[in-house]
């Protein structure tokens, strides 16, 4: 995370119900969409957990920030649309998004797993 330029990207494992969850990476190694089963026209159909924002570029703007009035499960694309205007922008991460480094687990699970890095 602390080589992020912009926005880092990367996929996410056991959440919405299915093995994973990531960007689709192109052969030039930019983001075109998403493999997701909900939400798949959102402008970033991505969990919570599968992104993060460089800290110079969170801290110059202002704007940016979590909204209290938001359709359910558009928080994220409601949050990114002020640090990125295009998939293009957004920077794929873990080896361009084929391998699995975060796993979406409820707290009281979590002791069960530990940090691992996983291809798919």
């Amino acid at each position: 995370m602390r080589r992020v330029k912009t926005v880092g990207v990367w996929p996410v494992g056991l959440v919405g119900g299915v093995k994973v969850e990531r960007p689709k990476v192109n052969s030039e190694g930019k983001v075109i969409g998403w493999l997701t089963v909900w939400g798949q026209k959102r402008p970033f159909a991505i969990d919570m957990a599968g992104f993060s924002v460089n800290l110079k570029r969170f801290l110059s703007r202002p704007e940016g920030k979590f909204a209290y009035e938001v359709e359910k499960g558009n928080q994220e694309s409601e949050f990114l649309r002020h640090f990125v205007d295009s998939l293009s922008e957004l920077e794929p991460k873990a080896e361009g998004c084929t391998k699995v480094c975060f796993l979406f687990v409820e707290s009281s699970i979590l002791n069960q797993f530990q940090y691992c890095c996983l291809e798919y």
